[in-house]
């Protein structure tokens, strides 16, 4: 049986998939908040700069 979601769904689950992910990385000492949060404000220049967001 296939469910259908809509584009909000997907994206509030994507965001907590995402959001785990950073936490499991964190609690392992594998990349720090700092890290990420500098990785985040990188692409979003990034994105910015080429129209992409």
């Amino acid at each position: 049986m296939s469910e259908t979601v809509n584009l909000e769904q997907l994206v509030i689950s994507n965001m907590y998939s995402i959001e785990a992910l950073v936490i499991l990385l964190i609690e392992k000492g594998l990349i720090t908040q700092e890290e990420i949060l500098s990785k985040i404000k990188e692409a979003q220049l990034k994105n910015t700069r080429t129209g992409t967001n």
